[in-house]
């Protein structure tokens, strides 16, 4: 090893003395210190410095694929959620038209007046309920008229599917009275 450094160093004092001819005959000439160095530079690595580079080459690629699994996850979550959110909205939805239908059978059942879009409203969305609010129906001597529990949304979509019925009440016009309501 020390035979080495040795040549080494020997060498290095030999370039340094030839460089330094070398650049008084090139200052003397007039060609600038530039031009003297036509050879590029050089980079040299041992095996070490090389199988370090390829194990951080290595750790940096795998920290990029479990980068790319974590978004892939969390977007897999967001779709999931997405989806559950929508089924959410439409359970809602389903809940809203069961009650309405529940409220127009309930007035069927007690006897009272009911809308004709509320009646074509119970029929389409939920037969059987009507089927069954029919049946169970008793006899009023004094029925209420009662309001309609459909919103505009649900008038507009039950005008297309009523084919154009409208209310066809009994006589006098009745007091807005809500069914729920006794007096």
């Amino acid at each position: 090893m020390e035979l080495r450094t040795m040549r080494e160093m020997r060498r290095n004092q030999r370039l340094d003395k030839a460089m330094a001819k070398q650049e008084k005959t090139m200052t003397d000439a007039g060609q600038p210190q530039q031009a003297r160095r036509q050879g590029g530079d050089k980079l040299t690595l041992s095996q070490q410095a090389l199988s370090y580079l390829g194990e951080q080459s290595r750790l940096a690629w795998e920290r990029d694929q479990q980068r790319d699994q974590r978004r892939d996850r969390a977007s897999d979550s967001l779709s999931a959620l997405d989806t559950a959110k929508s089924q959410l909205d439409s359970m809602a939805e389903k809940l809203k038209v069961m009650r309405k239908c529940q409220k127009i059978a309930a007035s069927v059942m007690r006897g009272d007046r009911v809308p004709q879009e509320d009646l074509a409203y119970l029929m389409n969305n939920d037969p059987e309920g009507y089927k069954l609010a029919m049946a169970m129906r008793r006899e009023n001597p004094d029925p209420e008229d009662c309001e309609s529990v459909l919103d505009e949304e649900d008038r507009r979509g039950n005008t297309q599917a009523a084919s154009g019925e409208s209310r066809s009440g009994g006589g006098e016009p009745s007091a807005t009275a809500d069914c729920g309501e006794s007096g």
